[in-house]
């Protein structure tokens, strides 16, 4: 059955009203999450007036300004503040649900990334051994600082990073002497992933039981990111690596569609697929180490909202783009609201913990479902 230009036409305009119409349902409960979000307190049951939250953020914002362009309110702030009891904990969490939302959408694009690249749905972008070699860094880190690891952020991303990097080089160049003359294979990849990641994985694990209780603690507390940095420097490091990562996704992101197709099909429309992969693999990498080390272990938010996003939008990249951009940072920020109010050892609940128990029965009622497949 042929279907004319009329009817095409009809279908197109049909189906960007409907996806015009799902990103501004989309929208309005992203932006009602984070409002409610910054009214949660920082630890325990409980919330901060939207009035009063309003007030303490108004009140942050002018006395920023006066601080930049040096007005009398800037020096009046004690007097001002004086009063205002919930005004650190506003603030506070204000920088902690930006934060929380920035890594959400990279780890929901990270997880759409590889999985185009595997082109497989339940693909993790931890398979490169990007989270061991995270591990790796504040292992190393601890080892050399000891206590003061805690109040170095910057240290902190510089072991992290580097740790993550040369994971991936390892694994990169063991896939490509795997792989011989053949042509590149991201499964050889894959593989020699598994492997390398397992023995370092193990060695992590061996040096850790030896550890005394308290560099224990230090490591445990460090790797779940029981609590957010929010330091300008630690903000300017996700942001720096937010824009690395991100604006060459979107650039590109209708070349991305070709990562899906065979070679072959992807070589007839001009583009270099292995070139796209190893990119995608770069980035994707860059992201989900940077919310690693804002957020601690949430790699399975990579591996749920590309799902969610495609049932929504379709397989489309260019739509599901910014599908995972919402989805993700609303479901991270959904999880580190209710890890604040559970009270553990002190602080709060570590995030990973929540992500974990939220997303795992999603995942399987998804597998079970099956309402779209991948194609």
């Amino acid at each position: 059955m042929q279907i004319g230009l009329k009817d095409a036409e009809k279908i197109r305009i049909g189906d960007q009203k409907d996806y015009r119409r799902k990103m501004k349902l989309l929208i309005l409960i992203t932006v009602a999450v984070l409002l409610v979000s910054l009214c949660v307190r920082h630890i325990g049951v409980g919330f901060v007036s939207p009035v009063e939250t309003f007030v303490n953020l108004k009140t942050w914002i002018h006395l920023n300004l006066g601080k930049a362009f040096n007005w009398p309110i800037y020096l009046e702030r004690f007097s001002l503040l004086r009063d205002m009891d919930t005004y650190p904990e506003s603030v506070g969490r204000l920088k902690i649900t930006v934060i929380t939302f920035l890594c959400g959408m990279l780890l929901a694009l990270s997880g759409m990334l590889f999985q185009s690249v595997f082109r497989n749905p339940i693909a993790a972008p931890t398979m490169l051994g990007v989270s061991t070699g995270v591990q790796l860094g504040i292992l190393i880190l601890i080892n050399n600082y000891g206590a003061m690891a805690l109040s170095m952020p910057l240290e902190k991303y510089e072991y992290c990073y580097i740790g993550a990097v040369c994971m991936l080089a390892l694994v990169m160049f063991a896939g490509k002497l795997s792989s011989g003359k053949k042509k590149f294979s991201v499964f050889d990849l894959l593989l020699v992933s598994a492997v390398l990641s397992q023995i370092v994985g193990a060695a992590i694990s061996y040096y850790t039981v030896s550890m005394e209780n308290e560099e224990l603690l230090l490591y445990q507390q460090i790797s779940k990111a029981m609590s957010v940095n929010i330091e300008p420097v630690s903000f300017l490091a996700l942001l720096l690596a937010l824009v690395i990562s991100l604006v060459p996704v979107y650039l590109m992101r209708f070349s991305f569609n070709a990562i899906s197709f065979d070679n072959e099909e992807s070589s007839c429309m001009g583009i270099s697929v292995g070139r796209l992969k190893i990119i995608a693999l770069l980035l994707g990498t860059l992201m989900i180490t940077a919310a690693m080390v804002h957020c601690g272990s949430v790699g399975m938010v990579s591996l749920i909202v590309p799902f969610i996003s495609r049932g929504i939008f379709g397989a489309e990249f260019r739509r599901t783009f910014w599908g995972n951009l919402l989805i993700g940072g609303t479901l991270l920020v959904l999880c580190r609201d209710v890890a604040s109010m559970v009270k553990f050892g002190g602080d709060g609940l570590p995030v990973g913990t929540v992500v974990e128990f939220v997303t795992l029965p999603i995942f399987v009622l998804i597998l079970f479902s099956q309402r779209r497949t991948w194609e």
